[in-house]
């Protein structure tokens, strides 16, 4: 009885005390918050190099495997896919400035039609039930208010990136240190591992990039594939602002599902500023990206790689858009991936135990 007494009083010591930690800890917010921020934005150029030392590491192992030395395998896919990026700026980004430009000066007219079709909703829906009539109202009230949302962080990273140059400028040198070094890298990540758990961590490891890596490399080059279609679709059908159009398109189907959906509506909204056969041309030619991305590209570059029921990954995505806007949308699948592979692994290693 007595040593039942000691346990629940050692018990409540100790809930007083990680209680009292939490209080000194919140009140000390305003010292150790700005610390964590500058770690956090020192830490991004090294996420971000890390990303894209991960994305071409395979590609210069391949190489290297048909007899050219590592070091110029790395040389030759550094110099050409920064090489590429810039050359793509430099050829892309003045026509980008002028079909900005001219999607700006359309906006009145795009607004106008906008307020035309709710107006046309609202009256089509006003004999419905009032529930169902409020119901619709709540959604397109919540779709544009997730919309402004949107477009303002889309403005603050923007600002963030070109307040921040110098990270940006500091990600190729990054990259190609890690690319060189990944061998020693690797072995003092491992390093850190205590002993009795390094095998399972590159088994882990192992596994991981064999889901992970293949689902992120393909959907990169699904979306980039995707991007050069629809915009060589768009300037075919002589729609107006197809190099934007094509990137927006691109970008967005890193989202899975929804993806989609946000990328077809600018393209939607303005051919319906320019002509009603604009607007049947567009449709058309993002039904047809569909098919192609659905059928072609993802089943033959990413494959079945992520074998996640769909349902899932929508509450997933939800559940992420929720916490962190695009970003949140952008990485929730990527995190998901990540956290299925880690338990399939465990299951796995669970069944081949000892009994």
């Amino acid at each position: 009885m007595e040593n039942l007494k000691i346990k629940w009083i050692y018990r409540l010591c100790l809930l007083l005390l990680i209680g009292l930690v939490c209080i000194v800890f919140y009140y000390l917010k305003p010292v150790y918050l700005p610390i964590i921020n500058g770690i956090c934005k020192a830490i991004i150029p090294f996420v971000i190099a890390f990303v894209i030392s991960y994305l071409l590491h395979p590609l210069i192992q391949f190489i290297h495997k048909k007899g050219m030395k590592r070091g110029y395998a790395i040389l030759l896919i550094y110099f050409l896919f920064f090489g590429g990026i810039a050359l793509g700026i430099y050829l892309l980004l003045p026509v980008l400035r002028e079909q900005w430009n001219e999607i700006l000066k359309s906006f009145p007219r795009i607004m106008a039609l906008y307020d035309l079709f709710i107006n046309k909703i609202n009256v089509n829906t006003s004999r419905m039930p009032h529930f169902l009539h409020q119901r619709i109202d709540l959604m397109i009230n919540g779709a544009e208010k997730w919309a402004i949302s949107t477009v303002d962080k889309s403005g603050e990273m923007a600002k963030h990136l070109i307040n921040n140059f110098l990270f940006i400028v500091l990600i190729p040198v990054i990259v190609f240190y890690f690319l060189k070094d990944y061998k020693f890298l690797s072995r003092l990540l491992l390093k850190l591992v205590p002993r009795k758990w390094r095998n399972e961590t590159v088994e882990l490891t192992h596994q991981l990039d064999l889901t992970f890596g293949k689902y992120i490399r393909g959907q990169v080059l699904v979306c980039f594939l995707l991007f050069i279609f629809a915009t060589i679709f768009f300037w075919i059908f002589r729609m107006k602002f197809a190099l934007v159009l094509g990137l927006f398109i691109g970008i967005t189907d890193l989202i899975p599902y929804f993806g989609p959906i946000i990328g077809a509506i600018p393209a939607l909204f303005l051919a319906l500023s320019i002509s009603y056969s604009m607007v049947v041309r567009v449709a058309i030619i993002i039904i047809v990206l569909q098919i192609i991305e659905s059928n072609v590209l993802s089943p033959f570059i990413i494959g079945k790689s992520v074998h996640i029921h769909p349902i899932i990954i929508m509450f997933t995505l939800l559940v992420g858009g929720e916490i962190g806007g695009i970003l949140g949308l952008l990485i929730s699948v990527p995190t998901l991936v990540i956290g299925i592979s880690f338990i399939r692994y465990l299951k796995q290693r669970k069944g081949h135990m000892p009994s």
